[in-house]
């Protein structure tokens, strides 16, 4: 494995496009709440005519991280019960499943990925309701569906999937707020662009100072744990891909109950660790595990809000969020962090090797 570069040799270089799209996000949020408000009216009018009483995601890869996020939203805001589409089940096993009653979510940001094609095809002609989440709304996915959200990102360079991600929540996050007006959360929608340009500068200064031993630690390390629970579970799920797309650092992912079954072992001084941790019960719920690992030895650092700021290794955000929100603007800070590790290892973070922007499996 090539050997670490310092991390005080990473600031002088250019900025990766991996860099210059995670800068976008706040205006590419923006744009998902501003000039997709018609699509995800029409999407919601549709919903609310068939009536679905149970949903479906069908993505892969970061795509499988937003329908994490969309099965904690859909959940604990409708009740419906949410699951992930086996694909194989379909392109490789021919099986017929009866897709009456059930809505899918097909997310992907290019729309073209052949596996989940089928899935919304097959889905349609079995009388699901079908809604394509993509960037490129002449994807095979968006002509398949019934309905179709837009990510408004623009085009996205590097390899590494930042503003279509975070485009991703926003756009099951508006959705689920139009069907949901009076969710306890809702109202804060239209406060998300400004937190998280604020939660994007205060990372950036952040990685300047006390975070600058994260990018340290993480790029000396060939292993790494993050860790999290309920909504920011995708969160932990989404920054681990990214250290081992970009890194190419072993990190896993975990929610924090599970990780007290069996990978709180992995904990310790040598394998650095973060945690995306939002305030209230959930966060009291995560701390539970950081107690036991730090026991071991783990000493983690923290992303969170008020209840972290007196911690040592933590970035508090200023721009709070209800806990439902907070992925889009905690996995912000953790992008950075993944970039600047990436570098610091000497890795190109915009083109890892043998990945492509456009994964195609059956």
């Amino acid at each position: 494995m090539t050997e670490p570069m310092e991390p005080s040799l990473v600031p002088g270089a250019a900025m990766t496009r991996m860099a210059s799209e995670i800068a976008e996000i706040p205006e590419v949020v923006a744009r998902v709440l501003r000039e997709g408000a018609s699509e995800t009216e029409r999407v919601a009018r549709l919903i609310e005519r068939r009536r679905p009483r149970f949903v479906m995601v069908a993505a892969r890869g970061t795509s499988d991280h937003a329908g994490v996020y969309a099965r904690y939203l859909i959940e604990t805001t409708f009740g419906w019960p949410v699951g992930l589409a086996a694909s194989s089940v379909t392109t490789v096993y021919g099986a017929r499943i009866d897709w009456r009653d059930i809505l899918l979510l097909a997310i992907s940001q290019s729309g073209a990925g052949p596996d989940i094609a089928a899935v919304t095809e097959a889905a349609r002609r079995g009388g699901a309701t079908t809604v394509a989440l993509t960037n490129e709304p002449d994807s095979p996915i968006a002509a398949i569906a019934d309905g179709t959200l837009l990510l408004h990102a623009g085009p996205e360079l590097s390899v590494a999937a930042t503003k279509t991600y975070v485009a991703s929540l926003a756009a099951i996050a508006a959705l689920a707020g139009r069907l949901a007006p009076d969710a306890e959360w809702a109202p804060a929608l239209a406060s998300l662009p400004d937190a998280i340009g604020s939660a994007l500068g205060e990372g950036r200064a952040w990685l300047a100072g006390d975070g600058a031993e994260a990018v340290a630690a993480f790029a000396r390390a060939n292993e790494a744990l993050v860790v999290s629970r309920g909504h920011n579970f995708a969160t932990a799920l989404e920054l681990a891909l990214k250290l081992k797309e970009t890194g190419r650092v072993f990190a896993d992912g975990y929610s924090s109950a599970d990780f007290l079954h069996g990978p709180v072992a992995l904990a310790g001084p040598g394998v650095p660790t973060l945690v995306p941790r939002p305030d209230g019960p959930i966060g009291a719920s995560i701390d539970e595990a950081l107690d036991v690992a730090s026991r071991a030895g783990m000493d983690p650092w923290i992303i969170g809000e008020d209840e972290v700021a007196d911690r040592p290794r933590a970035l508090a955000l200023t721009a709070p969020l209800p806990e439902p929100l907070t992925p889009l603007a905690f996995v912000v800070p953790g992008l950075l962090l993944v970039e600047a590790v990436a570098r610091a290892r000497g890795r190109d973070p915009d083109a890892p090797p043998g990945l492509s922007k456009v994964t195609r499996t059956r």
